[in-house]
């Protein structure tokens, strides 16, 4: 961080024309450009997001995989893997939707998706802290903020394999639905294919030192525009209809409407479940 309350890139936003406003960890982040046809880019071009304001997450213990599962109603995820989870609550309302990762054996990421991040991150320390009779069932969980340790960049759009790619050399692509380590031009990152939907996405997480750096390179390409996360939720909303009502303090889906959007699991070992109508 530059400063306390601003994102990284904060000067690099503001030399664009951003529009700027608290995001869900309360810093400035980029709301919006001017001039820039941001929702044009998701489905002509690509579009450069810079995730840090909407809030992510790491997840950390022995108790991280059991916490994961209890907070987060999808699939569970081998190590490597990384998908689009909805968060219930225990009267079956949503909490937010966030991408979540495994990076290892007890070890989780999540970045909100729906400009909910103060929401998640206030439930994920809720359940944490969880007591039964005594028993804490998930002591040890660690929950961290992560966005001072890896900037999350998203490039999403038609053309955004052939802008990555051009860093890769020899490299591959991740898979969809994966995360793995990749050089991009000698900076060692972490690069995640998340399914968000039909159109090619990209999620690099880059260290701090380096932001800047691929920041610029990024947009030194034509094909790639700057997009505020605005413009990033909207484009979440149009995959899921019930966050069309994302600002309201509760918000909630019926069980029909998140099996239907491939985010519940069969069993029903979530929190929330038993609300779920």
């Amino acid at each position: 961080m530059d400063e306390l309350g601003k994102v990284l890139l904060h000067d690099e936003h503001l030399l664009l024309g951003a529009k700027l406003g608290l995001g869900a960890d309360e810093r400035q982040a980029p709301r919006s450009y001017a001039g820039v046809d941001e929702h044009m880019a998701f489905d002509e071009c690509v579009a450069l997001v810079d995730l840090s304001g909407l809030g992510s997450r790491l997840i950390t213990g022995h108790a991280a995989s059991a916490l994961v599962s209890a907070v987060f109603a999808g699939r569970e995820l081998a190590i490597g893997q990384m998908a689009p989870e909805v968060a219930l609550t225990g009267d079956g309302g949503i909490a937010s939707i966030a991408l979540l990762a495994r990076t290892g054996t007890q070890e989780y990421a999540c970045w909100d998706l729906a400009g909910r991040g103060d929401i998640l991150s206030s439930w994920l320390a809720f359940v944490a802290a969880i007591e039964q009779r005594g028993v804490r069932p998930f002591d040890g969980c660690q929950i961290e903020d992560a966005s001072d340790a890896l900037v999350p960049l998203l490039l999403w759009g038609p053309q955004a394999p052939n802008v990555l790619s051009d860093y890769l050399g020899d490299q591959t692509l991740p898979e969809r639905g994966t995360i793995a380590s990749r050089m991009l031009d000698r900076i060692g990152c972490l690069v995640g294919a998340p399914a968000l939907d039909d159109t090619p996405c990209y999620l690099v997480l880059v260290p701090p030192l380096y932001a800047r750096v691929l920041w610029r390179s990024f947009l030194s390409f034509q094909s790639v525009s700057p997009v505020g996360i605005d413009a990033f939720v909207q484009r979440i909303a149009k995959g899921y209809a019930f966050l069309a009502a994302a600002g309201e303090t509760r918000l909630a889906a019926t069980r029909q409407q998140l099996e239907t959007s491939g985010l519940l699991r069969r069993e029903q070992t979530f929190i929330g479940a038993r609300g779920l109508s």
